[in-house]
């Protein structure tokens, strides 16, 4: 393969995923009217249109959406290889692209980073905080991290463990309104939901005791799109809230928080990393992918009592 042919490729990545000739120009140290004389040259041999341009829009075609995974797997497996000859980690380089839930980013992630760009400083991390389903292809994502089961794709699941919900209020809500002692008394409380992005929908209060698994819907006195504004709002006295372990772990700690029912504690869906099946991971993507496994299964593990 030659140099100049790989070059284009590259460049054809990079506007897919920046979705701008011109981004991916500047990206690339690179004039526009190169990177269109390039891109237009790879057409002509390739003998195909890879690239659907409007007005509005940028958009592989058909063809070029397969020609891009292509792409991918053969720059991947040359990074790799690149990196596989020096003996030392430290020095792996690259763009590693993660989506995971708000609240695992935020709790655990988030904390961790630092410490992991002093090891690894070649490696360029984009975490794309998100609650929603990832389109691996679409959304260009190395792995993901999300609460609960497979995506609807052909994806490899690496399972972490399985938070343990906690219902929790500040101490002077307690004082002021009372420790609820059964799943009954909540209705006499001030409960905040967390708001679902469907109108009309409620997420559950769950519960179990001696085998007996229970889901609530109890008013509340007010709903927050965001686990962590929510938190918040728990500390600051407004009412009771429930929510993973991990998340309300240091409040907990620092005695902003305190645990109630917990004798009907349960556990959340499992915490897990998916990626798709017929991905080849680079050597980049592997180490990223490991780190994260380690810190969520401490954070969780932390977190199991």
């Amino acid at each position: 393969m030659r140099v100049d042919q790989l070059a284009a490729m590259r460049l054809f990545v990079r506007i897919v995923e920046t979705g701008s000739f011109g981004r991916a120009a500047r990206a690339l140290k690179m004039s526009s009217s190169n990177a269109t004389e390039r891109m237009a040259r790879l057409e002509e041999t390739l003998g195909v249109r890879l690239l659907a341009r409007t007005t509005r829009a940028l958009a592989p075609t058909e063809a070029g959406s397969r020609y891009y995974e292509v792409c991918r797997r053969v720059l991947n497996d040359l990074d790799e290889i690149e990196a596989s000859l020096t003996d030392s980690r430290e020095a792996l380089t690259g763009k590693v692209r993660v989506s995971a839930n708000s609240s695992v980013a935020r709790s655990i992630l988030i904390p961790r980073l630092p410490q992991w760009y002093a090891q690894h400083p070649g490696i360029h991390l984009e975490l794309v905080m998100s609650d929603q389903r990832s389109d691996f292809v679409r959304d260009n994502i190395d792995f993901a991290v999300r609460i609960g089961g497979l995506e609807d794709q052909d994806l490899v699941l690496r399972p972490l463990g399985r938070p343990r919900r906690v219902t929790v209020a500040s101490p002077a809500y307690l004082r002021q309104m009372g420790r609820p002692q059964s799943l009954e008394d909540l209705s006499r409380h001030r409960l905040i939901d967390l708001l679902l992005p469907q109108p009309g929908t409620q997420l559950e209060w769950e519960f179990e005791a001696d085998g007996k698994r229970s889901e609530l819907y109890p008013p509340s006195v007010a709903s927050v799109s965001d686990s962590d504004a929510r938190l918040q709002l728990a500390i600051a006295g407004m009412g009771i809230v429930q929510s993973l372990c991990f998340i309300a772990a240091p409040a907990l700690l620092e005695g902003k928080l305190e645990r109630v029912l917990t004798a009907w504690e349960t556990q959340a869906p499992e915490v897990s990393i998916l990626y798709p099946r017929d991905r080849h991971l680079p050597a980049r993507i592997q180490a990223t992918m490991d780190a994260f496994t380690v810190w969520i299964r401490e954070a969780l593990g932390e977190n199991r009592s």
